[in-house]
């Protein structure tokens, strides 16, 4: 047998990477997903009505209650315990049925636990406010929905939450699911969206000259009585 003529090892790792051919792209030949992190999103019906209630509802507690100050840089962040005040149970229940639609889609024990309410509050963005990169620590499903969305208010950006893949990160023609490292959601009115409260995410700052207004909500669960 001759030895390899000069450069033939070169030539071999170069065409690895090269596109398989149409005879091996066989059906079957696709990856299994491990490891996701989910985005739940759902339009909520009859928008208008629920979201003037909840803009007045904001109008009175800005008036009587102290803002804190969480991942927001700017605006105002009510108390978390809105999920607490009978004005706003409607909404409440809109997103807790939906937050249990999403644990149902995780396989969650639903014979031996239930889901319950951790904390819930509104947020005002206003011009120039944004919130940093954060999680929501000991929730099992977070979320937002969107009560006022003005053009230009900042969408919400959600990071890959595997830290170890930027260590052998490529070239792509495209950005997909399989490949992004980060991934927008603009804000519309009537939007509900729920993710894992572990799914780093942040909000952009507000170009436009007005308000954007949500609530925010994190979920947990008990084990049932008896």
């Amino acid at each position: 047998m001759s030895a390899p003529r000069k450069g033939a090892l070169k030539e071999v790792q170069a065409k690895a990477g090269k596109p398989a051919p149409a005879q091996e792209k066989r059906p079957g030949f696709a990856p299994e997903t491990w490891f996701p992190a989910p985005v739940w999103s759902r339009h909520v019906p009859d928008h208008e009505r629920i979201n003037a209630h909840i803009l007045s509802v904001l109008e009175e507690l800005e008036a009587n209650d102290r803002a804190i100050t969480r991942s927001n840089v700017g605006g105002w962040h009510s108390a978390a315990d809105l999920h607490l005040r009978p004005e706003l149970s409607e909404i409440r229940r809109i997103i807790g049925n939906a937050c249990a639609g999403c644990a149902t889609h995780l396989s969650f024990d639903f014979d031996r636990f239930e889901l319950i309410f951790q904390e819930m509050w509104l947020n005002r963005n206003g011009p120039g406010d944004f919130n940093k990169a954060h999680v929501h620590p000991n929730s099992i499903l977070s979320g937002a929905y969107y009560a006022k969305v003005p053009p230009l208010c900042g969408n919400i950006e959600f990071y890959d939450p595997v830290r170890e893949r930027v260590m052998s990160t490529f070239p792509v023609k495209e950005r997909t699911r399989a490949n992004t490292q980060a991934m927008e959601y603009k804000g519309k009115e009537g939007l509900l969206l729920i993710f894992p409260g572990w799914l780093q995410h942040s909000v952009q700052p507000n170009r436009s000259e007005e308000s954007r207004v949500s609530i925010s909500f994190n979920m947990g669960f008990r084990k049932k009585a008896g």
